[in-house]
């Protein structure tokens, strides 16, 4: 039996749905807070369960019988998604799990400029400790996040991001799902670290090239200065740990934290990646 932890959210969503294509739907539970968000599954074959990262019971009792957990990263502040994250992996190893699947990040180290890695890094080194089997799946950055500054870029031709020379290997969230699911259904023996990237690393003027031909118009590339940053973040009122992390992130880029290519990801699907040419084909 399989556990998919934080179900309801975008990524777990798309976890489902590939487990659905990979039928072991009838196998696998779905779990989140409010297990009322996952009733649509329910009719797809999914057991559901309550799973609440602050209640270490309802983990406990949800995890029963389960032997593959799929871990997907919370979105709290360091300090709480470190405990939450470790709480879960005590749940899972006392409920008999055999392993552990886990959302990590490029470069999960706390010296990183991201100040979430840390939280990656803790965790990793948690999953470690326990003796579980495990595969870490350490995403790069999804193709979605450069959403925004892909519309602004329609709008005024400059595509303008903080970090603009750092390389990101973007990827698709659906293909990170397909990746987790893969690598939960998988559940092979032992201990594996997946670098889960796209297959090339782009800076802004790639992608303002690539959007130039897309819309057969000029497009250019721009430094967006950190405090523009820092403003467009807060004007959308996030929280500011988000904020701080977002920023770090972008950091990160320009010091070329996110610009290593792996194949790993086929190596653990069978297939490649989609390119960003492709995503952004489809999407701009």
């Amino acid at each position: 039996m399989y556990f998919v932890t934080g179900a309801s959210g975008r990524l777990g969503q798309l976890v489902a749905g590939e487990v659905v294509k990979q039928g072991a739907e009838r196998e696998t539970t779905l779990g989140s807070r409010d297990v009322g968000k996952l009733s649509g599954f329910k009719g797809q074959g999914f057991k559901t369960a309550v799973f609440d990262f602050d209640d270490p019971q309802s983990m406990r009792d949800a995890l029963k019988g389960h032997r593959h957990m799929l871990l997907i990263s919370g979105d709290t502040p360091n300090e709480k998604r470190i405990s939450q994250h470790k709480a879960a992996v005590d749940a899972a190893k006392a409920s008999g799990a055999r392993s552990i699947a886990y959302t990590s990040f490029t470069n999960a180290s706390a010296a990183s400029r991201f100040t979430f890695a840390k939280a990656h890094a803790e965790t990793e080194a948690y999953i470690k400790a326990s003796g579980l089997d495990y595969a870490f799946l350490r995403n790069n950055q999804y193709a979605e996040n450069i959403a925004n500054a892909i519309a602004h870029a329609k709008q005024t031709g400059a595509y303008a991001v903080y970090g603009s020379k750092g390389k990101v290997a973007y990827l698709p969230r659906a293909d990170v799902a397909f990746a987790a699911a893969t690598a939960l259904l998988k559940s092979p023996a032992g201990h594996a670290v997946y670098e889960i990237t796209g297959p090339k690393a782009y800076d802004a003027a790639d992608i303002a090239r690539t959007l130039s031909r897309k819309w057969a118009k000029p497009v250019t590339a721009a430094e967006l200065p950190r405090e523009a940053l820092i403003s467009i973040l807060e004007t959308a009122k996030l929280p500011g740990f988000f904020v701080e992390a977002l920023v770090g992130l972008h950091e990160a880029n320009a010091a070329g934290e996110m610009a290593a290519v792996s194949g790993d990801f086929r190596k653990l699907t069978g297939r490649e990646p989609e390119s960003l040419e492709s995503f952004l084909d489809r999407t701009a």
